[in-house]
């Protein structure tokens, strides 16, 4: 945490004095060289400049084709990345998709469910009432039934 930022930081400031040294030190170099070079014969130090210009050339050449492979290494490794994570979220989206797709069977389902279970209590309802009302009808008729029995039975003795 606190002390690899600090290393971090102290890492930093040593590169950055190292090259402020270097820099200083080819400032020098150079001033040392053009006072040089004007005291010599100007063919020879035009010569001389084309040939270091020729090197700092192909210099470049070569760096710009390391920067090039290294460019395109950390672009197919990002390329890559960004392959898989496409996939990977393709392969989201169609779960995803089939569960929102199970998701809405089973709301019908339950809707479906809902509805039937309603048509189930309300005609067990409407049994329920039918029975409470016969019990009370045989409950009323019963006692009738009886004293007309025994009406007719004395009827019958007599």
């Amino acid at each position: 945490g606190i002390n690899a930022e600090y290393g971090k930081q102290w890492y930093q400031r040593r590169v950055r004095g190292s090259k402020q040294k270097l820099q200083f030190q080819e400032a020098k170099l150079c001033t040392k060289k053009v006072n040089l070079e004007k005291k010599c014969d100007q063919v020879e130090v035009h010569k001389l400049q084309i040939e270091e210009l020729e090197k700092e050339v192909e210099f470049n050449k070569n760096e710009r084709e390391e920067v090039k492979k290294i460019y395109e290494t950390e672009m197919n490794k990002l390329d890559n990345v960004k392959s898989k994570l496409a996939f990977q979220k393709q392969n989201w989206e169609k779960k995803v998709q089939a569960q929102r797709e199970e998701l809405l069977k089973l709301n019908a389902n339950v809707i479906i469910l809902r509805t039937s279970s309603r048509k189930e209590l309300y005609d067990k309802d409407l049994l329920l009432q039918r029975l409470v009302l016969d019990t009370k009808r045989c409950e009323r008729t019963i006692p009738d039934l009886e004293s007309s029995i025994a009406v007719v039975e004395g009827m019958v003795k007599e």
